[in-house]
């Protein structure tokens, strides 16, 4: 349980950089291409996503750890 849980916060933690590297990209840089604002959210979207199902995942797992004890 400790190593799932210690992932799941790693998994959360990167996901917050990527937000956070994705808003920057969008005050500070111009688009291409490929890589546009609306690219840069939709990216941002998608992340948070994911970090929100990782959240609950963890607080799933230390609910059911803590019934246990």
């Amino acid at each position: 349980m400790v190593k799932r849980k210690k992932r799941l916060k790693k998994q959360i933690k990167g996901f917050e950089k990527q937000i956070e590297k994705h808003r920057n990209k969008i005050e500070n840089e111009e688009g291409n291409k490929d890589t546009t604002h609306d690219y840069w959210r939709g990216e941002i979207e998608r992340f948070e996503e994911q970090k929100r199902k990782r959240e609950e995942i963890l607080r799933k797992l230390e609910e059911k750890y803590k019934k246990e004890d």
